[in-house]
């Protein structure tokens, strides 16, 4: 079993290293192709507006954080403070590490256990944190969606723009069946009979089922929750709206809004690609298009936001590397105590 373990982890390394260096690759094309120099005087155009765009995904961060504890906070009384540092936590881990666009929040559910939230608890509130996420940039994209229809720009890409939002859309419906009618049960039997380190980590017992019905019981909070995610999508086109006009485009709110919405959509939909390298860059090549931007001007775009990935993302890893060495010292520092 721990033969098979080991060579199924060690096939998915291989397979995380080969696709990120797809995607490296890709993007450093895209950029060549389109007169690296340009690219960099656009970016170069956008000055202290990095600053403001920076604060800005902070503030997201942040609204993230509020809603993952409007979920919590009930059950366990603990600040919305614990919450915005996990989840700025899990947000470094997902951008930075060759995780796919989930490590992070597999390993936010463990952290939240070191404050004494219940293993169970813990991923479950992860669960219905992701639905809700989910749900609310399913909104946000049809909004982007239906202002880029109105507008009559969406062409030929509006047909395959609506098929990704009725896969999505039954992708967030069997998502949230699975977590009312107990297949998750099924995940939880496989995460105890096969990983060692979710019974360490989680305990013997996760209950996800049960933890989720509790959550999933509280209407204010999920609805709370869900207004708190909106928040965060639609302060992100103040990214985009920023960057653009500070390289010298001229957008409107609306435009922002569809570049933000639909270019979040194709990011997320590369979700097995740490942190999107590649598909990020050629979906706002294409969505530029739409808008007449240059693609130098697209690119850094796509650039300029990845910028707070690695500004917020690189003190988010040292945080959870002083998070896991203090809880490694407590625990060796107790050992002693427990044997007296």
């Amino acid at each position: 079993m721990t033969t098979l373990y080991e060579n199924r982890s060690r096939s998915i390394a291989i397979g995380t290293v080969v696709v990120t260096s797809c995607g490296l690759i890709a993007a450093v094309a895209l950029v060549v192709a389109n007169d690296a120099t340009l690219v960099l005087h656009a970016i170069a155009r956008v000055g202290w507006g990095l600053a403001a765009i920076v604060a800005i995904r902070a503030g997201i961060m942040g609204l993230t954080g509020v809603a993952w504890g409007c979920l919590v906070r009930p059950l366990t009384r603990r600040g919305f403070g614990l919450f915005v540092f996990l989840r700025w936590v899990r947000e470094a881990i997902n951008v930075l590490l060759p995780v796919a666009s989930f490590g992070g929040d597999l390993i936010g559910a463990r952290l939240l256990t070191f404050w004494g939230v219940a293993g169970g608890l813990a991923g479950a509130s992860i669960l219905v944190d992701l639905l809700i996420q989910a749900f609310a940039q399913f909104l946000f994209t049809v909004a982007g969606f239906g202002l880029l229809v109105a507008d009559g720009r969406a062409g030929a890409m509006a047909q395959w723009l609506a098929t990704g939002l009725l896969i999505a859309a039954a992708a967030l419906v069997g998502f949230y069946i699975a977590q009312r009618f107990r297949l998750f049960d099924l995940v939880e039997r496989g995460m105890l009979a096969a990983a060692r380190w979710s019974k360490a980590s989680f305990g013997s017992e996760i209950r996800l089922h049960d933890n989720l019905q509790r959550i999933h019981a509280n209407r204010m909070a999920m609805l709370g929750a869900l207004f708190a995610h909106l928040a965060a999508w639609i302060l992100g086109v103040a990214e985009v709206w920023i960057a653009l006009t500070c390289m010298g485009a001229e957008p409107t709110l609306a435009e922002a809004l569809v570049l933000e919405s639909i270019g979040q959509a194709v990011r997320d939909a590369a979700f097995p690609v740490p942190g999107a390298i590649g598909v990020q860059e050629g979906g706002f090549l294409l969505l530029g298009h739409i808008y007449g931007l240059p693609a130098e001007m697209a690119l850094a775009l796509s650039l300029v936001k990845r910028v707070p990935d690695v500004a917020l993302g690189l003190p988010g890893l040292l945080a959870w590397h002083l998070t896991e060495t203090r809880r490694l010292l407590l625990r060796r520092r107790e050992g002693p105590d427990r044997s007296t």
